[in-house]
């Protein structure tokens, strides 16, 4: 079989890992005393998990948040045993035993999952470490108050279940499957509005999941260490806005996602003023220049034409990128430090930028910064497709090659 080299990809994210380090270190500092989880969900947030998880461990953090069990895996594979790795968003039939074998955290959101995992546990004969998911307010996952009280229930007749192990067998040590069981660890909930710091949900949900921890902590007293130690429980419902707005930071941790890749998940908030620095600088190339006469049209459906004559630049770049195609006719790059339009429509691969008739400045092979450093932001890119900047980055396909910066960033 021939083998052939891949070319560098016309349209790369280039990841700064010093600003991405840098951002942990703030944000760390902000949390303290509670810790930064770093979230690398959603392949880093469209940053490349490959690059981001393994830079973050490096510079010494150890907890590490992803969405589902196939992330937490490639997670575990990738930094090793050392690291803790948290996920929380799996099925009524998703495999548990992976995840035990490999010393994953799971959110419990049903009382059914508690079932599951207490049968994983006993078939890998592995401790299986879990972290109750609260319903606060937010309506996703977690336990609402009446599924709450069954989990609670679940806990004691299982705590009720080792005790009488521990009398037959005289000691809990020597207990049938006594390290195959499942340990609650951790508590967990998720703010719904905390980017809107004057609404009042926030102090509702706090005060919910308050009174939750509480009542976890009176039945793990009350099972004596069986299903793990109430002072060691890990207590956490703060996201990246409520780890920007919200002073102290309430738990023991915080699960910080988007703040970390140096962008701010409050609107019209400035990075730069919450210390943080953005991590990708998205970057195309132009590959044509063309004159182009007064009334001539611009991409599919000819959706712009021209006033007067002018000149077209062809950057790739399209919604088979991850470009936002809502974005036509009003998004705009950065080409040599200047801002052009992009007109007409985005299509799958590429787009137009209209540079201005009798523009010499440009040229074949230029630089064009779609997004980061240099050039607009992923917030302006969300607000020219109605979106916002979680779903800029994120939405970024594989076709674009994540390319690590050693740089300082600036």
């Amino acid at each position: 079989m021939t083998s052939f080299d891949i070319p560098e990809a016309l349209v790369r994210a280039e990841i700064d890992e010093a600003a991405l380090c840098d951002n942990a270190a703030v944000l760390a500092d902000r949390l303290s005393p509670a810790r930064l989880k770093c979230v690398v969900k959603a392949n880093a947030y469209g940053h490349g998990i490959d690059l981001v998880a393994p830079a973050l461990f490096s510079a010494g953090w150890r907890e590490f948040c992803v969405a589902t069990i196939p992330e937490a895996l490639h997670l575990r594979s990738l930094l090793g045993p050392e690291a803790q790795i948290l996920a929380w968003l799996y099925g009524p039939t998703t495999d548990l035993d992976e995840a035990v074998r490999a010393d994953i955290q799971l959110g419990v959101s049903t009382v059914d999952s508690l079932d599951r995992l207490a049968e994983a546990a006993r078939r890998t004969g592995i401790t299986a470490r879990a972290h109750l998911k609260i319903d606060t307010g937010l309506g996703r996952n977690g336990l609402a108050p009446e599924a709450l009280v069954r989990a609670f229930d679940w806990l004691r007749r299982h705590a009720e279940e080792r005790r009488t192990a521990d009398t037959d067998h005289g000691d809990l040590a020597t207990a049938p499957d006594a390290a195959a069981d499942i340990r609650i660890v951790g508590i967990m909930s998720h703010f719904a509005v905390a980017d809107e710091p004057e609404r009042p949900e926030t102090a509702a949900q706090s005060a919910v999941f308050s009174s939750a921890h509480g009542q976890l902590r009176a039945v793990l007293d009350a099972a004596d260490g069986r299903l793990g130690e109430s002072d060691d429980l890990d207590v956490h419902i703060a996201n990246s806005p409520g780890a920007l707005t919200l002073g102290p930071c309430p738990g023991t941790s915080a699960r910080v996602g988007l703040a970390l890749y140096g962008l701010s998940p409050l609107e019209d908030g400035d990075p730069a003023v919450l210390g943080l620095r953005p991590v990708m600088r998205l970057v195309s190339t132009v590959i044509n220049l063309k004159d182009i006469p007064a009334g001539h049209g611009a991409s599919y459906g000819l959706t712009f034409t021209a006033a007067t004559d002018t000149r077209f630049a062809l950057v790739p770049g399209g919604y088979g990128d991850g470009l936002p195609r809502a974005a036509s006719n009003r998004a705009e790059v950065a080409i040599r430090g200047r801002r052009y339009p992009v007109v007409g429509r985005i299509a799958m691969d590429q787009m137009i930028i209209d540079i201005g008739a009798g523009n010499n400045e440009v040229a074949i092979g230029d630089e064009a910064v779609i997004f980061g450093p240099g050039g607009p932001s992923a917030a302006e890119w969300g607000t020219w497709a109605n979106t916002i900047n979680y779903e800029i980055v994120t939405q970024l396909s594989a076709r674009v090659d994540r390319v690590a910066r050693k740089g300082d960033g600036r």
